[in-house]
């Protein structure tokens, strides 16, 4: 490994850390459970830890996805650390949907999800509704669903619909891409959350595409 190069460091405020100049290779090797950390175009890109709040809303929206598409056989759902490969570049999602699970590789999700949803913090909204937002959309994801945790909305957007945004700051948030599943935007804005049993309960309650 050649580690003078891996001092090409910069810190983004408050706490992206970029490292260029960073092979395939060198990505592999530094990168494990234990870090979230991205690859985009040369650059590894390190996470600072989630905030309690943050990891709260993942797990919630995990629970609810991972629960929905088990039950209606509709593919894989995945969090934490778990990444997507297109070409060299490799994303860590906070939530992603991969309804072809022959996609779904040992240690990485071959191509674009089929749904991603990422959640807003202070670290890493520039990056998310920059580069990554081009990125994301470069690489053909079908549908993206953006918490603002600040702003309260959720934005999704569409390849479909070239992507123009829709902001939903309450009432029902429609995936379109993972059929009947949805979500309530007001519960994401709740402190603490609402009983996620209970809105599983309210969410299975619905017909599909009702």
């Amino acid at each position: 490994m050649r580690g003078p190069r891996l001092l090409e460091v910069r810190s983004e405020h408050p706490y992206l850390l970029r490292l260029y100049g960073v092979s395939e290779a060198e990505f592999e090797a530094l990168v494990d459970e234990d870090l979230k950390a991205e690859y985009l175009d040369g650059a590894m890109i390190v996470h600072s830890p989630a905030s309690v709040r943050h990891e709260e809303r993942v797990a919630f929206l995990l629970t609810l996805v991972n629960l929905y598409v088990s039950e209606k056989g509709l593919g894989l759902a995945l969090a934490g650390n778990a990444m997507f490969r297109v070409g060299t570049r490799r994303f860590a999602p906070d939530v992603m949907v991969v309804r072809e699970v022959g996609r779904v590789g040992p240690k990485e999700v071959e191509g674009p999800p089929d749904l991603v949803i990422e959640i807003l913090s202070e670290s890493t909204r520039d990056y998310d509704l920059g580069e990554k937002r081009m990125a994301y959309r470069e690489v053909g994801i079908p549908e993206i669903w953006w918490v603002d945790l600040e702003r309260q909305t959720v934005i999704v957007e569409r390849r479909d619909r070239s992507y123009q945004a829709e902001a939903v700051p309450e009432g029902w948030v429609v995936s379109e891409v993972v059929p009947g599943f949805r979500i309530r935007a007001e519960w994401l804005w709740q402190e603490p959350l609402p009983s996620v049993v209970q809105c599983w309960e309210a969410l299975r309650s619905l017909k599909s595409g009702g």
